[in-house]
């Protein structure tokens, strides 16, 4: 998404709910857009695509929900997300000086949100695949031999998500576990945001993205044992972990693939991991972004 459109979609929404946004900030852009409104201390979280108003509003529920149980989250400031042409906008609490949680604090707010109660009829099962296609589909800086190796790879996992084994049962999860979706304000306040993925299935797949974060040498082996300690469980003793590395590892690729068009260093990062991916090296020289 472009920061132009972001901020436009956000300014069309703002005015039709009555909120002044002559002063729109973007945060962030990347497949969706983030905007701050200063003026009513709020957060404009822009998705592309009208057909996403039911996802939304679904998140927004997932929001009220979680903050009932006393999980620590980010809450919308309205119950129902504004479409302005083909894009979905929701608008949430901005919590000011908030930063990236560590580690030890990500794994506390695990361990709490995998203990809530699981509710009825509002969740759906974890679906690692949901929206790879459209995601290739979209993909820039791949070429045939790219998407059909990346098809395959998708195929082949799928089946063998099917019979896989995890060891600590089901628990309502993040989706998208990692630092940057656990807000951390000046106060001490705790808020996951990003609730879009929140699901119910096995605590491995929420614990999957730190312990590959740590094979990618983002954090040191002290701060991954202090993770694990903290959480109680090491993802990569689970039988499953191969398969959900592997799935992360085609997530994340697929991610960088929707930003990498007019980047050189996205586009020459992306090469990096469907060569090693193909090689069976990856993680090995994986940066972030």
């Amino acid at each position: 998404m472009r920061t132009d459109e972001a901020v436009r979609v956000a300014t069309l929404a703002a005015a039709q709910v009555g909120m002044p946004a002559h002063d729109a900030q973007v945060l962030r852009v990347g497949e969706n857009g983030v905007v701050l409104l200063p003026g009513v201390g709020v957060l404009a979280r822009v998705v592309q695509g009208a057909e996403a108003v039911q996802r939304v509003r679904l998140e927004i529920a997932v929001a009220d929900w979680l903050a009932s149980q006393d999980v620590p989250v980010a809450r919308p400031v309205r119950s129902e997300p504004i479409v302005v042409d083909r894009h979905v906008v929701s608008l949430w609490e901005y919590l000011p000086g908030g930063h990236s949680a560590d580690l030890v604090t990500l794994a506390r707010c695990l361990r709490l949100l995998h203990g809530v109660a699981r509710p009825v009829g509002l969740l759906t099962r974890v679906s690692p695949f949901s929206r790879l296609c459209e995601q290739l589909a979209l993909a820039v800086g791949l070429d045939e031999r790219d998407r059909t190796f990346l098809h395959e790879r998708r195929d082949q996992l799928a089946v063998q998500w099917e019979y896989a084994t995890f060891a600590l049962g089901e628990v309502v999860l993040h989706g998208d576990a990692h630092m940057e979706n656990l807000l951390v304000t000046a106060a001490g306040r705790c808020a996951f945001i990003d609730l879009e993925s929140v699901c119910v299935g096995p605590p491995e797949w929420d614990l999957t993205l730190s312990a590959l974060y740590y094979e990618c040498g983002w954090f040191s082996g002290h701060d991954y044992a202090t993770f694990t300690h903290t959480y109680g469980y090491d993802v990569r003793r689970s039988p499953a972990w191969p398969l959900l590395r592997q799935i992360r590892m085609l997530r994340m690729t697929l991610w960088l693939a929707q930003s990498a068009d007019n980047d050189a260093q996205r586009r020459q990062q992306l090469r990096h991991r469907l060569d090693s991916l193909r090689d069976g090296s990856a993680p090995a020289g994986w940066t972030g972004f």
